[in-house]
């Protein structure tokens, strides 16, 4: 069972950081992180779509806004989780990943408010972007991952030989929406696995299933008995068969 270090072993170094990423190289199979565009629309590495605590925001810099605002250089500037680390570019993480190691990219958002679960912007909203994010991965083995068909859509039509995986919430809505953008993957989260089927399902259609974000040996194990082929954890050690 692959790892995938989630946005760069969240548990065990400061998220979708330029550390975070070089930590995980010799611990994972793939890495995966969350990008946006900053003002200028340069591809930036961000879970939320603030940088403060407002809206919803989890506030893990000591900046303010939206991050779709700010310049790469203040986005640079900004202190994320104390750890003296700034929000990267998507270019500095891809050139970071070295090896075999693969680079899960989540088009997060086109520069706006996206909720999964929805539909999210139209493909011509993503388009701009995702297609600034495959030239700036132009070199680096990546799978493009998404909750939002357009972004999908706009990464098929900007790299129509990089894998797609698609995110979902409910498993039965991903497997459609795996099914009409093409994906080679289907990343549903770790409680729906207890749906042993859905593993089944997204193999019968040639899927690859990596689940998410499992924190816990048991997690973990529940996905190695349901024939899950990767987990996106935020602590290196859960696929450890040994202690």
């Amino acid at each position: 069972m692959r790892l995938l270090a989630h946005r760069g072993f969240a548990g065990v170094a400061p998220e979708n950081t330029l550390a975070a990423v070089r930590g995980a190289v010799d611990r994972a199979d793939g890495i995966e992180v969350d990008i946006q565009p900053a003002r200028d629309g340069t591809p930036v590495v961000f879970h939320d779509h603030r940088l403060d605590d407002a809206d919803g925001a989890r506030g893990i810099t000591d900046a303010t806004g939206a991050v779709w605002d700010a310049t790469p250089d203040a986005l640079a500037d900004a202190d994320v989780l104390g750890s003296g680390a700034g929000v990267p570019t998507l270019a500095a993480v891809a050139d970071a990943v070295t090896g075999d190691t693969t680079l899960h990219v989540e088009l997060k958002s086109p520069g706006c408010v996206t909720t999964p679960g929805t539909d999210g912007p139209p493909q011509s909203r993503w388009q701009p972007f995702v297609d600034s994010v495959a030239a700036a991965v132009a070199d680096t083995p990546v799978v493009f991952s998404s909750f939002f068909d357009g972004a999908l859509a706009a990464a098929r039509d900007a790299a129509p030989g990089v894998p797609r995986a698609a995110l979902c919430v409910d498993g039965q809505r991903g497997l459609a929406r795996a099914a009409a953008a093409d994906c080679a993957a289907l990343h549903p989260p770790v409680d729906r696995i207890e749906d042993t089927s859905l593993v089944a399902r997204a193999h019968d259609a040639g899927l690859t299933v990596n689940a998410w974000t499992v924190d816990t040996w048991l997690d973990a194990t529940r996905c190695r008995r349901a024939g899950v082929d990767g987990v996106l954890a935020d602590y290196p050690g859960v696929v450890a068969t040994t202690w």
